[in-house]
C-alpha cells in the first residue's frame, strides 16, 4: 500500500465536499417545503458545473461556478471549501488560504480547511502557525495519514523531536507501506538518539552511562581495544546492566575466548537476570563445535523470555563463517528432525531470519497476568516481558527506580518503543537522569535501524536508504562509512542539503574544518536561513578564533533545535568577550545558566567578571561553579550505588 497521490487524495475529498455542498443547499432549498425558485434554479445549474469542470479536470472553470455559488450563499462553509480546494489544485496558495479561512470563521470543524491550511503553512515556512490547524485536522479525521505525516513534518521544524516520532510512528500505522514516513521515523529516531548522547556528554562525559555509550560504539567502529579499556574501567559498576556481558563480546570479538567466558560466567553469578550472557556463551560453544552447549545456553534463554532471544538470537552466529553455520544447521536438524522440535525451529531461523515455531516454555510470547513476583525479581530471572506487563500494571505514582526497571526491562524484551517512551516521561520530570538518557539513546538506536531495515526493503534504490543508514554511520561514530552514504546521496541528486550538513557535521567531528566549511557552503546557497548550517559554520568559526564573522551566524543558529541553545548562547557570549564587550556577554550567557549541569556557563561567567574587576560576583559565579561541578559528582556515585532490591 502506498500513500495517495496528490490529485487522487484531493479528488477523493472534492467528492466528500462535494457531497456535503449538496445537502447544504438541498436543506437550504427545500427545509421550509416551499417549491424551487429561478434563484434555486441557478444555484442547482451552478452546482452541476463545478461538478462536471472537476470531473474533466476544469479546476479553473470549477473555481468560477463554486465563487458564483458563494456569492449567492456565503452562509455555506463547504462551499467556500471546495472554493478553497479548487485554488489548492491550482496552486493558488494564496487565494485557497483566504477561502479557507472564510470556510473556518462560518465552521472551525471542518477537516478539509484545516488539514490545507496547515500544510500550507508549512510550505510558507510557518511551522507553529501550522500546529494549530493541523492538530485540529488529526483530531477531526484520526485516520488519515496527510494530516499525521503534515503534524510530524511541523513538529520537526520547531525541533520537537519527541512528537516528530510519535506522528511518524502514527502514519507509518496508518499505512504501513508509506516510504516517508519510515524515513521520517527513522531520522526522529536518529536525532533522539543525537539529542541523548550529547546530552549525556555534557552532563558528564565520564559517567558510567555516557562512557558505555562510547564503548558500545567502539565495538561497533571496530575499535574493540579502546572498548574493553572501558567496559573493564567499570567491571564492578552495577548500572546500566549487562556491563560485563558487553565485555565478553568485546572479547569474543578479539579472538580472547578464555577471557570472554570466564567474563560471561562471572556476569551470570554476580548479576543474573543478564540473559545476553547466556547467548556469549552459546557463541563460544559454536565456534568451538559444542553445539549440545549451545543448544542448551539457548534454550535457557528461550525459557526465559522468547521475545528477548528474537531480537538478540543474531549475537549466537554474528561473525560466524558460512561453513560454522552449515555444520551448526546440520547438527541441529540431525539432532531433532521432527519439524517442531526446538533444535529444528532453530535451524530454520538460522536459515531464514525468521521465526515460525514455538519451542519450550510460553508459547504465546505473552506473560502470565496473575505473576505474583516482583518487577524486581522477573528482572533478576531474566523474564523481561512479564517484567515489562508487571511493571506496566502497577497502580499510583511510579518511582525513579520503577521507571528505570521498566525502562530497562522493555529494552531488553525486545519492546523499545515502550522503553523510549518512559525514558521521555523521565526526562520530563529530571532532564539530567543518567539512566533515562542512556536507555533513550539505546532504545532509538535500535528503532532507528528497525526504520532503515524497512525503508532499505521499501524503496531499495531510494537516496533516503543512503541518508539514513550516513546518518545512523554517523550517530556511532563510524565517519569514513557516513561519508561514503553522503556523497552517494549527493551523487544521486536527491536530499542535497541534508547530506551537506552531514558531510559538514562529519569533516568537523574529523576537524577537517576546511571540507566542512566548503559542505556549509554549499547547503546555504541552497537554503539561505537554515539554523543548522549557520549554527556549525558560527561554532566552527569560533573554533578559528573569527569571532566577528562568527556572531550573524550564531544568531540565526537560535532559530534551530532548543537543545543547541545554552551552547550557542555560550559561543556567542565568547565572541562578544573576544571584542572586548564583557558587558554584553555576560548578558548573552545569562540563559545559559539553566542549563548548566557542570559549572561550565558558571565558570565561564566567572571570568567575564573578572574581565570586568568585578569581584564580588565572579567570586559568587566561580562557587557556583564548584558546587555544580561536586554536585555532578555526588550525582554519579549516586547513580553507581546498587538498585534497590
Amino acid at each position: 500500500m502506498t500513500r495517495l497521490p496528490l490529485r487522487a487524495f484531493l479528488d477523493m475529498y472534492l467528492r466528500v465536499a462535494g457531497l456535503l455542498v449538496l445537502q447544504s443547499l438541498s436543506c437550504a432549498l427545500y427545509g421550509l417545503g416551499q417549491g424551487p425558485t429561478t434563484t434555486d434554479d441557478r444555484l442547482s445549474a451552478l452546482f452541476s458545473q463545478a461538478q462536471e469542470a472537476q470531473q474533466r479536470g476544469d479546476y479553473r472553470s470549477a473555481a468560477d461556478s463554486y465563487q458564483e455559488i458563494a456569492k449567492i450563499r456565503p452562509d455555506i462553509a463547504e462551499v467556500w471549501a471546495n472554493v478553497g480546494l479548487m485554488h489548492q489544485f491550482l496552486q493558488e496558495y494564496s487565494q485557497a488560504d483566504q477561502a479557507f479561512q472564510v470556510a473556518l470563521r462560518k465552521n472551525p470543524r471542518l477537516y478539509v480547511p484545516n488539514l490545507f491550511l496547515g500544510l500550507n503553512r508549512l510550505r510558507m515556512q510557518q511551522p507553529r502557525n501550522a500546529l494549530r490547524y493541523l492538530k485540529l485536522a488529526v483530531d477531526l479525521n484520526p485516520q488519515d495519514e496527510q494530516a499525521a505525516l503534515g503534524l510530524a513534518r511541523a513538529y520537526s521544524a520547531v525541533r520537537d523531536n519527541s512528537n516528530v516520532a510519535k506522528w511518524f510512528e502514527r502514519a507509518r500505522q496508518i499505512n504501513p507501506g508509506d516510504v516517508d514516513a519510515w524515513y521520517g521515523l527513522g531520522v526522529s529516531y536518529l536525532s533522539l538518539q543525537d539529542a541523548a548522547v550529547l546530552q549525556l556528554g555534557k552532563l558528564d562525559p565520564n559517567e558510567v552511562h555516557a562512557r558505555a555509550l562510547v564503548a558500545d560504539a567502539f565495538v561497533e567502529q571496530g575499535r574493540t581495544n579502546d572498548a574493553v579499556k572501558i567496559y573493564e574501567q567499570f567491571r564492578s559498576a552495577t548500572e546500566p546492566p549487562c556491563l560485563l556481558a558487553a565485555l565478553g563480546f568485546a572479547y569474543t570479538q578479539l579472538g580472547s575466548a578464555s577471557q570472554a567466558r570466564n567474563t560471561f560466567q562471572d556476569e551470570i553469578q554476580d548479576r543474573s537476570g543478564c540473559l545476553l550472557a547466556h547467548l556469549g556463551l552459546a557463541r563460544l560453544a559454536m565456534t568451538d563445535g559444542d553445539f549440545g552447549i549451545m543448544l542448551r545456553e539457548v534454550t535457557i534463554v528461550f525459557e526465559a523470555d522468547q521475545n528477548f532471544l528474537r531480537a538478540n538470537i543474531q549475537r549466537v552466529w554474528q561473525g560466524a563463517n558460512d561453513d560454522g553455520l552449515t555444520k551448526t544447521i546440520a547438527w541441529l536438524r540431525q539432532t531433532s528432525p521432527g519439524p517442531r522440535a526446538f533444535a529444528s525451529q532453530l535451524a530454520d531461523f538460522m536459515e531464514s531470519g525468521k521465526w515460525n515455531g514455538t519451542g519450550p516454555g510460553d508459547s504465546s510470547g505473552r506473560p502470565n497476568p496473575d505473576l505474583q513476583d516482583s518487577p524486581q525479581k522477573l528482572w533478576a530471572e531474566g523474564r523481561y516481558t512479564a517484567c515489562t506487563y508487571k511493571l506496566r500494571k502497577q497502580k499510583g505514582p511510579t518511582s525513579n527506580i520503577s521507571s528505570s526497571l521498566l525502562e530497562q526491562c522493555a529494552f531488553y524484551s525486545g519492546d523499545y518503543r515502550s522503553s523510549l517512551e518512559t525514558s521521555e516521561l523521565v526526562l520530563r520530570a529530571a532532564p539530567g537522569n543518567f539512566a533515562a538518557l542512556y536507555w533513550e539513546a539505546k532504545s532509538a538506536q535500535e528503532l532507528a535501524a528497525a526504520a532503515l531495515a524497512e525503508v532499505s526493503a521499501l524503496a531499495p534504490e531510494s537516496s533516503k536508504v543512503h541518508l539514513l543508514l550516513a546518518e545512523l554511520h554517523r550517530s556511532r561514530e563510524e565517519f569514513g562509512a557516513a561519508e561514503l552514504e553522503y556523497q552517494t546521496v549527493l551523487r544521486s541528486g536527491g536530499e542535497e542539503i541534508s547530506a551537506r550538513l552531514g558531510l559538514a557535521q562529519v569533516y568537523s567531528q574529523n576537524s577537517e574544518d576546511d571540507k566542512a566549511l566548503e559542505q556549509l557552503n554549499e547547503a546555504l546557497k541552497s537554503d539561505s536561513t537554515n539554523p543548522e548550517a549557520h549554527a556549525l559554520l558560527g561554532q566552527i568559526l569560533v573554533r578559528r578564533h573569527q569571532y566577528d564573522e562568527a556572531v550573524p551566524h550564531l544568531k540565526i543558529g537560535f532559530n534551530g533545535s532548543p537543545l543547541a541553545l545554552p551552547q550557542l548562547h555560550s559561543l556567542l557570549a565568547k565572541c562578544y568577550a573576544a571584542q572586548g564587550a564583557y558587558a554584553q556577554a555576560l548578558e548573552e550567557l545569562k540563559p545559559a545558566l539553566r542549563a548548566d549541569m557542570m559549572g561550565t556557563f558558571h565558570y565561564q561567567m566567572y571570568q567575564i567578571y573578572q574581565k570586568l574587576g568585578d569581584q564580588k560576583s565572579a567570586a559568587a559565579a566561580l562557587r557556583k561553579s564548584e558546587q555544580l561541578r561536586r554536585e555532578k559528582l555526588e550525582a554519579e556515585q549516586r547513580q553507581r550505588l546498587p538498585a534497590e532490591p
